[in-house]
């Protein structure tokens, strides 16, 4: 799958695949969760791939005493990546949409995540 993930296939006819992504170098286990349904743990360097329909979905992370949200509109066909992370000295997760290259850049040099 690690292989698989990092062809950037398009997503089935329908749906959007979202890439979530953690490129920071030291970082606790971050939960992610999509719809308020846990997919997976992100921890440093490391990443997945989750599929949706169309629609507004709202994306979690947690972490020891923190969480935060993002929500993106998801269309048919879409391709969209996510960075998440909490950097040493931080008390709060981030989570938020990034930008097609970096988001592909780190899922090159990142492994994949453990995903449910």
């Amino acid at each position: 799958m690690d292989t698989a993930g990092r062809q950037f296939a398009p997503a089935p006819p329908g749906m959007a695949a979202v890439y979530f992504f953690n490129a920071a170098p030291d970082s606790p286990v971050l939960n992610i969760r999509a719809n308020g349904r846990e997919i997976g743990q992100l921890g440093t360097q490391t990443w997945m791939r989750a599929e949706f329909a169309p629609g507004n979905h709202t994306f979690h992370c947690w972490g020891p005493r923190t969480t935060n949200a993002v929500t993106l509109t998801l269309a048919p066909g879409d391709m969209r990546f996510v960075a998440v992370q909490m950097l040493p000295g931080q008390y709060v997760c981030s989570i938020g949409e990034s930008d097609p290259d970096s988001g592909r850049a780190a899922v090159m040099a990142g492994g994949r995540a453990m995903q449910y």
